[in-house]
């Protein structure tokens, strides 16, 4: 009751800038966030009113209801605030540095996310994190939301850059923090052994070894290895993976034995052995294989790990200007296009598709059907395209020139060629 009459005396007497609902429109322009005082606090000082943030569909391209919605501690401290493209997530940061309270603040489908302090986003707690305006953000770079990669598909990311040019990345969908846009794993191998722990063990012998030509992101690379081991008795336990120290793109698999336990029978006979490494956490990228100690030891196994598996991919090359171009749609609605046609330099650019255009495109993607039609005879500028898609009832590719097609390929291109 103190603490309550304390900050009605002092909203009564200290005069503040009155606090105004606030209206945010995220980049994609498909939804709108809305800071306005909760039911029945009209009439409530500013400094004891609640304040309610809701995400709604941007009217000018949408209908329906909020989204989501969650309580917000609105103030007068100068913020900037951001809603992502994809409506989930809204951002506050503030502009003046302080470290008895949180810098920056994620909302996400109706719950506050993450908190960052000074601390947690590793500041200099020196004045040379902040400026004699109290800012602690570079003046030319203000906050931005960018999309990056990751083994789940695009993600949204706050990027910031502080005083001193360093940056910092948050992912808006786990809440964490970073140096880098995107995602960084290293690879591993299961099941895994090391000669380092257990230095009895020794190397087998591979005589020969299968893998996939490409995967996706975050998908497992099954490499089946069989082989033998040169001493009586030995057993296969696991695999070794590093990546060679002079061709980074080279990674080396060492299948591992070990000695029999000590009381078993004993045979003249060596066993033979087939196993399967499981490769995780593989980027994306053109990689080679190459086994330790195998058969012919010069072979290089090559394989691709392509981005994350989108919900449909549509490829188109040729032309006169010799267009090589891939979209890729996410089922969260983001459209990555990917774009070469030299002499200019490749360009990757990120948009979200409204919901109208989400509902023509899931329609046309079930009305496809696997097919390659020939190519055409004549014209030099037509465009070879090719759609892939990836969902509950298997995947299927279409192939066909551009030029007077129709029916669910006509929809596709006109939705995702821009």
């Amino acid at each position: 009751m103190l603490a309550f009459a304390l900050a009605l005396l002092g909203a009564q007497q200290q005069p503040a800038a009155r606090l105004e609902p606030l209206t945010v429109v995220s980049a994609s322009g498909h939804f709108r966030a809305e800071i306005a005082r909760a039911k029945g606090q009209e009439r409530v000082p500013d400094a004891l009113a609640r304040w309610t943030l809701s995400v709604h569909p941007n009217p000018s391209l949408e209908s329906g209801a909020a989204r989501w919605s969650a309580s917000y501690p609105h103030r007068a401290t100068p913020r900037w605030h951001l809603l992502s493209d994809d409506g989930l997530a809204f951002v506050s940061v503030d502009r003046e540095y302080g470290e008895s309270r949180d810098l920056v603040s994620i909302w996400r489908t109706g719950e506050r996310q993450a908190e960052f302090s000074a601390a947690l986003l590793d500041l200099d707690r020196g004045r040379a994190d902040r400026r004699a305006d109290g800012a602690w953000l570079a003046s030319d770079v203000p906050p931005a939301l960018r999309w990056g990669e990751t083994s789940a598909g695009p993600q949204v990311f706050l990027a910031l850059v502080t005083n001193r040019g360093e940056e910092r990345f948050v992912d808006l969908a786990r809440g964490a923090l970073s140096r880098t846009l995107g995602e960084l794993s290293e690879p591993w191998a299961e099941p895994p052994a090391s000669r380092v722990g257990k230095p009895g063990l020794q190397v087998g012998l591979p005589d020969s070894c299968t893998l996939p030509r490409s995967i996706h992101w975050g998908e497992t690379l099954e490499v089946r290895v069989d082989g033998h081991h040169a001493t009586p008795n030995w057993m296969f336990v696991g695999f070794e993976l590093a990546r060679d120290s002079e061709e980074p793109g080279l990674l080396v698999l060492t299948p591992v034995s070990a000695p029999p336990p000590q009381g078993t029978a004993q045979t003249i006979a060596t066993r033979d052995f087939s196993a399967v490494a499981r490769i995780r956490g593989l980027m994306p990228g053109r990689y080679k294989l190459r086994l330790e100690r195998f058969v012919r030891p010069d072979e290089r196994f090559e394989f691709e790990v392509l981005p994350a598996r989108p919900y449909l991919e549509l490829r188109r090359r040729g032309g006169l200007a010799g267009i090589d171009e891939s979209l890729r749609v996410y089922p969260s609605g983001v459209v990555v296009d990917e774009w070469t046609s030299p002499p200019r330099d490749p360009a990757r650019t990120y948009r979200m598709l409204s919901l109208a255009e989400a509902e023509r495109l899931v329609d046309a993607a079930r009305a496809l059907k696997s097919l390659t039609q020939p190519r055409s005879a004549t014209g030099a500028d037509f465009l070879r395209c090719r759609i892939s898609v990836f969902d509950e009832t298997g995947p299927r590719t279409r192939e066909f020139d551009d030029v007077g097609v129709q029916g669910p390929e006509r929809e596709l291109l006109e939705l995702l060629v821009r």
